[in-house]
């Protein structure tokens, strides 16, 4: 039988976001609803590199990456596919980030990312420690390497660019590079390390913090449909779910890519298209990094764990579907041998896609919308949703319950959309 039930914060997505949403409103002394449509960590979540890395502060949308993707969208096995389609939604998205493919939004957006970056490793570390959860989470850095001169040089110049804004990097030279990773294929001639990232088994991770939260009074509903929102004036009253009806005082969105479907229930349309992304994890073999590298120029992230090694990376802008397109599959695995040749790709454990929420400006939603006085929404981190979600949690947990945000959140909010 459904029942109706009042309570004070209605959080809609048990991902990273959502989870962080819900355990930063119980510490504020919040009492907390949390719910999915699914099971706990079952969208993009799961399958991620697992990286909580700052130096992923530059906007996706930069200058000279119209030319990039002009060269990549036709292909179905590039770092970038886009699948044409007339959808007028698609097409607004493309021409906003079209929009912002220049220096100048580049840099501004780099100073907003940089700000809200440089809080995610010490605020996901104290809540690792916190909570003693169990999920490799390390600071060991990362290192960006380059087959390419130019690649490297581009490479040199971010590097620079983020040290400007309090991320510093080590450029590594040929000798270093093969040094810090001898397993590197002889043609990659440079590389970047970031020694301020972390990572962590994300699903461990996610999973873990989620089996605390009712230690903190936080109730947590899965396989729970949002069916419809009921609005008064500029308020939510109520919302219908699977389960029975919530009378909530604030809804959180923090369902991801989800969280599109949910806001148009109530009139809203954001700025974001899903991103499909993929990952392959293997059993621990030999001849793979010690540390996390990025591929650089295959867009490829790879983390090495105690007992398995996962290749993520790709973007694929083709609706919300998870048919899994194996060509892109088999190119993150082509791509991974070119950098590393003692790779085989042999014992494969899980091949997974998920769908990243993709705001056309590079940066999440973080933030109250003016439209409903109520809804907060705390999505549109791309490919940062594990990075930022602990910083994330803590910035709703601020603005709900009318303290001063950790960083800035203009630049987040959902009206600038």
């Amino acid at each position: 039988m459904k029942t109706t039930q009042r309570i004070q914060d209605l959080v809609i997505g048990a991902g990273a976001v959502g989870v962080a949403c819900a355990e930063a409103l119980a510490l504020a002394g919040r009492d907390v609803l949390l719910v999915d449509r699914g099971a706990v960590c079952s969208g993009c979540s799961h399958g991620n590199a697992g990286w909580v890395t700052p130096c992923h502060s530059l906007p996706l949308p930069g200058s000279g990456l119209v030319k990039q993707t002009l060269k990549w969208m036709l292909r179905g096995d590039s770092p970038l596919y886009i699948k044409p389609t007339l959808r007028p939604s698609r097409l607004a998205w493309l021409w906003r980030f079209y929009r912002h493919c220049n220096e100048e939004a580049q840099l501004r957006g780099l100073q907003a990312l940089a700000e809200l970056n440089r809080q995610v490793v010490p605020l996901t570390r104290e809540l690792v420690e916190r909570y003693g959860l169990d999920c490799q989470y390390e600071q060991r850095g990362i290192t960006y390497v380059f087959r390419t001169e130019a690649g490297f040089e581009k490479g040199i110049r971010e590097c620079e660019l983020l040290h400007e804004h309090g991320i510093p990097g080590e450029i590594l030279q040929r000798e270093a590079v093969h040094t810090r990773e001898p397993v590197l294929s002889d043609d990659v001639c440079g590389g970047v390390f970031y020694p301020g990232e972390a990572d962590c088994v994300p699903d461990q991770f996610v999973k873990q913090l989620a089996a605390r939260l009712p230690q903190l009074g936080v109730r947590i509903l899965t396989d729970t449909e949002v069916e419809r929102f009921e609005v008064s004036g500029r308020e939510i009253t109520a919302v219908a779910t699977s389960a029975g009806t919530i009378q909530p005082e604030n809804v959180i969105l923090a369902a991801g890519s989800w969280t599109l479907v949910q806001a148009r229930k109530l009139g809203l349309q954001l700025p974001m298209e899903p991103g499909k992304g993929y990952s392959v994890t293997l059993r621990r073999q030999p001849g793979i990094p010690k540390q996390p590298l990025n591929l650089s120029e295959a867009k490829v992230g790879v983390t090495p764990w105690q007992d398995t090694i996962r290749f993520a990376g790709t973007m694929e802008l083709a609706g919300l579907q998870l048919k899994i397109n194996q060509r892109r599959v088999d190119a993150i695995i082509r791509e991974a041998k070119r950098f590393l040749p003692q790779f085989q790709a042999e014992d494969v454990l899980e091949t997974w896609t998920g769908m990243r929420p993709m705001c056309s400006d590079g940066l999440p939603i973080i933030g109250r919308t003016s439209k409903l006085k109520n809804l907060f929404l705390a999505t549109g981190h791309g490919m940062l949703g594990l990075t930022q979600a602990v910083v994330t949690g803590r910035l709703v947990a601020d603005l709900v319950t009318s303290q001063r945000p950790l960083v800035p959140v203009e630049p987040f909010s959902p009206d600038r959309c």
